[in-house]
């Protein structure tokens, strides 16, 4: 009874060939990364929160696909039911396309529409998919008092149970949506023409490939790519290198043309060819500093929920919640965790201060910023502690670590199995979902995942040193 849905117009207007994909041949996306599979899941829980402002709502979720021309009809009918001032997930069809609007309130005479958002900033992309709702809602004959994004109050600090009239602020997006209009409904045609193409367009990978979400489809479409392409490489801006091979310049040798001989590139086109990994050592040991065997690989795991869970907490402050200590001495193990209940963080971060004093060294590997981390909670206070920290992950950043795939993933498992190509070892976010997660069972799981990445990360780091 459709043809798009919010999802695949986004989809559409990244590329319209990652459209068509996904409606003629979606057994091609790439694996769904667990990272996805965390961020996913915030936003349902956010959502489902969301529905406690606007309490007693009628959920519209069908129960499977085929019914969503039944939920729309419904729907429909209880825009004029007098006993219905709510409702969640209403789904609209309006020139083939479907949305299911997070929350629609009574406003008197007409309608107030919320779409509901995890994040504490709102970005243009929310915009945009606030306007093709708006626009179908319009097809419609709703009538709407007003659009608004419903996203996350950054200066909510919680004192209690959670207050969800202070923990989410609004932002009218209505006017914006209204000058849209026009633009949409254009695209929403071109988009149908596009899937009933007999074939896929040809479009040329570009940046579309990454921006604003990395396509699930680039897998297929970068088949044709070999894995020693300059494209892969780093120092030269995305676009310029689009351009050139888009241009023409497909192979390594014409590329290496164009640079310098004795530059940064032309190491990473020799590490490409080579199916190695570059790093400038000379960089690398002065930022490692001195040698030494009291070394604590340190695993700290933390949480930023959306909706803070301690009392005077913001929301998506982070909460340590468990951590793994491994001596490179004697691999002596030290493990602690409060998943069980997050209040009891302060005494872990006591405890693991005073563990971190006994070692002239403290190496761990992480995306985040932990020592602005462990200042907040006073850990790096201790003159003991403070100086002898180091994020082996901006180690290798700044000593120009590359291989194949670090572009688009620097992780401790990209490198670890560059390092060690026989290997592979699990995504962190494993830990992640397994910590917050429901089942006690997984939870159980993370002393031990924890450790392996300790290890993973000690043999990494004796690796390079030798």
């Amino acid at each position: 009874m459709h043809i798009l849905s919010k999802s695949t117009y986004i989809k559409g207007e990244q590329c319209p060939k990652a459209l068509y994909m996904y409606k003629k041949h979606p057994y091609l996306r790439d694996k769904l990364s667990l990272e996805k599979r965390a961020k996913f899941k915030r936003g349902t829980d956010v959502g489902v929160l969301a529905r406690s402002y606007f309490p007693d709502g009628v959920n519209m979720t069908p129960s499977n696909p085929s019914l969503f021309g039944k939920m729309f009809e419904k729907t429909m009918q209880n825009l004029n039911d007098p006993n219905i001032n709510v409702m969640y997930e209403a789904i609209f069809i309006y020139n083939d396309t479907l949305i299911m609007l997070d929350i629609l309130v009574r406003d008197g005479d007409k309608w107030r529409a919320i779409e509901v958002k995890s994040s504490m900033s709102l970005s243009d992309t929310y915009y945009h998919d606030a306007s093709l709702q708006y626009y179908v809602l319009r097809g419609c004959n709703v009538p709407i008092s007003d659009i608004e994004l419903m996203y996350i109050n950054s200066d909510y600090v919680r004192d209690g149970d959670i207050d969800i009239q202070q923990l989410f602020v609004f932002k009218s997006v209505k006017e914006f949506a209204e000058g849209q209009l026009e633009s949409i409904d254009k695209k929403v045609n071109d988009l149908k023409e596009v899937v009933n193409l007999p074939n896929a367009p040809k479009i040329n990978i570009g940046t579309q490939c990454f921006t604003p979400y990395t396509c699930e489809f680039r897998g297929h479409c970068w088949k044709k790519v070999p894995q020693d392409s300059f494209l892969h490489t780093t120092s030269f801006d995305s676009k310029e290198l689009f351009s050139l091979y888009n241009g023409g310049i497909q192979d390594n040798r014409s590329f290496k043309k164009l640079i310098n001989p004795l530059s940064l590139e032309m190491n990473q086109i020799d590490a490409l060819e080579q199916n190695t990994f570059y790093i400038n050592y000379k960089m690398f040991y002065d930022l490692v500093g001195e040698r030494t065997e009291s070394i604590a690989f340190l695993n700290l795991l933390f949480y930023k929920p959306a909706v803070p869970i301690l009392d005077k907490h913001k929301p998506y402050q982070e909460v340590v919640i468990a951590f793994s200590i491994l001596s490179n001495q004697n691999d002596e193990v030290t493990e602690w965790n409060c998943l069980d209940d997050y209040s009891k963080m302060e005494d872990g971060l006591k405890i693991l201060t005073e563990k971190l004093k006994r070692f002239e060294k403290v190496v761990y590997f992480s995306a985040q910023n932990i020592n602005s981390l462990m200042h907040k909670y006073n850990i790096l206070e201790s003159k003991e502690i403070s100086y002898k920290i180091i994020n082996f992950r901006d180690v290798l950043k700044n000593s120009d670590f590359f291989s194949k795939k670090t572009k688009y993933d620097f992780s401790l498992k990209t490198i670890y199995e560059e390092l060690f190509p026989s290997e592979t070892v699990f995504e962190h976010s494993r830990i992640i979902l397994n910590a917050t997660s429901d089942n006690e069972l997984e939870r159980i799981l993370v002393d031990k995942d924890m450790e392996d990445e300790n290890k993973y990360l000690q043999k990494m780091y004796n690796r390079l040193l030798k």
